[in-house]
């Protein structure tokens, strides 16, 4: 018959200080796995993304910042729609139900710029339904660090090549080479700036001394006051003008001038009216074809005649060309003029009546 082995206390006692030990790091391990809730009911969410982006079943859930679960599932969805390409379970505590409404969302962000990812869920508001048990909660995909690190080589990469630049640049410059280069290190940029401030203030202390047109223009206390006179005299008719004083405030303000004006153009423009219609005599004279074909037929005999004239043909044209007629016809004048002035003198002479009786 076997013997029966007695326990003594110190043995007892390490049993219990083992089985103590390997139920505190069971709840680390259950703590350090994401699983939250451990003496609360849980419930199942889902969440559907275009990509994992690196997520992993366990990975903790949380809501507004505040762990509330962990990814119980990460696999690849049957939807055809590709925003909808992973299915994301979530295994959430039952006391933040009422936590997580219709307008809630989704998304997968990491830890730091190198942390483990996780799925944040924002709280939704009062006023939306709750989102029940296995429903859908609606998600937003953040960028992936993957894409931001990518940029970021770019950015680099790119302001590497700007540096490289930049020091190509201030290698010229130091070189003395370019504009800036002359600029700063040329000595006779340097001794032409030199004279010219010299100059500059060669014509300041004569400006302040009083020599040249420009220190009298600044110093001449009687040109200061015949300008501060002839601005006030400005000032002075501008004021007439705008209280309606003088011919030129009268032109300006007197709506009388404007009315005239207006009543004048008026006029102009409705005798230009009729002109263009044809009334009128200066209508006829620039609208009526016939006044031109008689002026135009009046020309045209005024040029036959002067062309008879020139040849010789005619009256007028013999006595515009034959000088023998035009003797004649001075000679007959001479004559006529004698006889008058015979006639003045003795009337009588050629006035005699003979009175015959047969």
């Amino acid at each position: 018959m076997p013997q029966r082995k007695e326990l003594t206390w110190s043995q007892l006692r390490v049993g219990v200080m083992v089985g103590a030990a390997l139920l505190v790091l069971a709840v680390g391990i259950f703590f350090v796995s994401g699983q939250v809730g451990l003496l609360h009911g849980h419930y199942q969410l889902n969440a559907y993304f275009a990509d994992a982006q690196g997520l992993r079943p366990g990975a903790q859930v949380q809501l507004a910042g505040v762990p509330v679960g962990n990814v119980s599932s990460v696999t690849l969805s049957n939807s055809e729609n590709p925003n909808r390409a992973v299915l994301v379970q979530m295994r959430i505590s039952s006391t933040h139900r009422n936590e997580i409404r219709a307008d809630s969302v989704a998304t997968i962000e990491t830890a730091g710029l190198l942390g483990q990812e996780f799925v944040n869920i924002s709280r939704g508001s009062v006023s939306q339904p709750v989102v029940a048990a296995e429903g859908d909660v609606k998600t937003s995909q953040q960028a992936d660090i993957k894409a931001v690190v990518h940029n970021a080589n770019d950015v680099l990469t790119n302001l590497t090549a700007l540096s490289q630049k930049l020091n190509s640049i201030t290698g010229q410059i130091t070189a003395g080479k370019g504009t800036i280069g002359k600029f700063i290190y040329d000595p006779s940029l340097y001794n032409r700036l030199n004279d010219t401030l010299a100059k500059l203030q060669t014509v300041a202390n004569e400006l302040s001394h009083g020599n040249g047109t420009f220190a009298q223009l600044a110093n001449n206390r009687e040109l200061y006051d015949k300008l501060n006179s002839t601005v006030n005299r400005a000032n002075q008719m501008m004021n007439q003008i705008q209280h309606g004083n003088g011919t030129v405030a009268k032109l300006i303000n007197d709506p009388s001038m404007y009315n005239n004006l207006n009543q004048t153009i008026t006029a102009a423009h409705d005798l230009l009216d009729g002109i263009n219609n044809g009334h009128g005599t200066l209508g006829k004279l620039v609208k009526d074809p016939e006044l031109y074909n008689r002026f135009n037929r009046v020309a045209a005999n005024v040029d036959t005649i002067t062309g008879r004239m020139a040849k010789g043909q005619g009256s007028l044209g013999l006595l515009s060309t034959n000088g023998r007629l035009y003797n004649n016809l001075s000679a007959s004048s001479q004559s006529l003029r004698e006889f008058l002035e015979e006639f003045r003198k003795s009337p009588k002479k050629y006035l005699t009546l003979h009175l015959r009786i047969f």
